[in-house]
């Protein structure tokens, strides 16, 4: 993204180029994880690279990191020295969050197998919801699998009610205890 004014970037360019809103660029950099100066005219003012960087940290967000976790990841060179020290304490940090990253992904591969499932179900079950006033009675349908053999989330949403009804599953998408 150019800029105008010698490189520097407005609060309105940082927010186009991130999508995220004015509000969101002054919250980070009260937080301390964002700098810009001040134009004469009290306008902030980001270096280019506050782009990436407030780029990276919606990311991180986006992905489920707390605030706190990133100010940690962000600021680990500046306090802690020496920087053999900084560099082991930011691979293990990494390290942990790529695990926690990996586990999500594969809840969210099950979750996304499952709700395609679900949909694929929803298609049999509409052709007996089409004609108005019929009947629906899902506990004698036989154009679907018994209700244990049957998505998570169209046991737990359109067979919601015999569901809570059945015995419980030992299988599930969530994974306890990682």
């Amino acid at each position: 993204m150019a800029s105008k004014r010698g490189g520097l970037l407005t609060l309105k360019e940082m927010t186009e180029g991130s999508g995220c809103t004015p509000r969101t660029v002054r919250y980070y950099e009260r937080e301390g994880l964002l700098q810009a100066a001040r134009s004469s005219g009290g306008h902030r003012q980001f270096p280019p690279g506050e782009l990436d960087r407030l780029n990276f940290i919606l990311a991180l967000r986006e992905a489920g990191w707390s605030l706190e976790e990133i100010t940690a990841l962000l600021a680990v060179r500046e306090q802690t020295r020496p920087d053999h020290h900084a560099c082991r304490q930011l691979e293990s940090m990494v390290s942990g969050h790529i695990a926690q990253l990996e586990h999500k992904i594969g809840l969210l591969n099950r979750l996304r197998d499952d709700l395609q499932a679900t949909r694929q179900a929803l298609a049999v079950c509409d052709g007996c919801t089409e004609t108005p006033g019929k009947a629906i009675t899902c506990e004698a349908c036989t154009r679907l699998p018994a209700l244990d053999a049957l998505p998570q989330g169209f046991r737990n949403s359109w067979r919601g009610v015999e569901a809570r009804a059945a015995p419980p599953r030992p299988r599930s998408l969530h994974v306890v205890g990682r």
